[in-house]
């Protein structure tokens, strides 16, 4: 047989055996990546107990510190933190050197700058007096004042419209005694230097707390309405979108019941 009429035999052959090998198996699916973060974050925070504070461990924690990171995680971002002052973490913001800060009222200025989430948390003012004597106070805060009672105040603290407005009334201006830090309202009560003294819910908690007088302080049942406060985001460094998923994570711990327990955590 000549080697043309074999080599046509030898092709046909080689082709059949290659049409009965198996086909190759399918790919399996991979498993389940685990979820990452499609977002790096830096806060600048600035210590205000319980709000933001160091523990002794060096980490920081606080309120705000808590919801932030729920918010965050909910987010689906990562957060990294950077301590300063208050205005110098504004410079920051402004130039993209950090991408939010917390407890951020909105103005006119910031709105070049930055971008506001929802509000996420509202400032409220409550009034403080000694153990066994609410009985002795009016039902509203102007009436308190009006009746003569002397009201402790930290200097240069702003508490809201309904407070300021009577702060600039002289017939009023003797009842307000200022205290240049916060705590020392709580000493001027118990001295009997003043009849009441107003404070966060917050920050009154904490430092009743800490200083262990929680049996010789009691709580009106008046609340002081200051505003609303915001995260705010550089418009630098941060994406529109990013403050969008924020919101929609606060709607979602609000649901869950994720926001209302991490404020209960603060409050006596």
């Amino acid at each position: 047989m000549t080697l043309v009429r074999i080599l046509p035999l030898i092709i046909t052959s080689v082709l059949l055996v290659a049409c009965d090998d198996p086909a190759p198996p399918k790919a399996q699916p991979s498993a389940a990546q685990p979820k990452v973060n499609d977002c790096q974050l830096t806060m600048g925070w600035d210590p205000w107990e319980p709000y933001m504070y160091l523990t002794p461990g060096n980490e920081v924690s606080g309120l705000d510190i808590e919801l932030i990171q729920a918010l965050a995680e909910e987010s689906n971002c990562q957060l990294s933190f950077v301590q300063d002052h208050w205005m110098s973490l504004l410079q920051k913001l402004e130039v993209g050197e950090v991408d939010l800060v917390a407890g951020a009222s909105i103005t006119e200025k910031r709105k070049s700058y930055a971008m506001f989430s929802e509000p996420y948390r509202s400032e409220n003012f409550v009034l403080y007096v000694r153990a066994g004597e609410k009985a002795k106070f009016a039902e509203s805060f102007s009436d308190i004042v009006a009746s003569g009672k002397r009201i402790g105040v930290t200097t240069d603290y702003i508490y809201g419209e309904q407070v300021s407005s009577l702060q600039d009334k002289p017939e009023f201006s003797a009842s307000f005694v200022y205290s240049a830090v916060g705590e020392a309202n709580y000493y001027n009560l118990l001295q009997h230097n003043v009849d009441v003294i107003i404070e966060d819910p917050f920050v009154g908690a904490y430092n009743i707390k800490r200083k262990g007088i929680e049996e010789q302080i009691d709580k009106l049942d008046i609340r002081l309405h200051s505003g609303d406060v915001h995260l705010m985001f550089s418009i630098k460094s941060v994406d529109h979108t990013t403050v969008t998923r924020f919101n929609e994570a606060l709607k979602s711990l609000k649901k869950k019941g994720t926001y209302k327990q991490i404020l209960q955590r603060y409050m006596l």
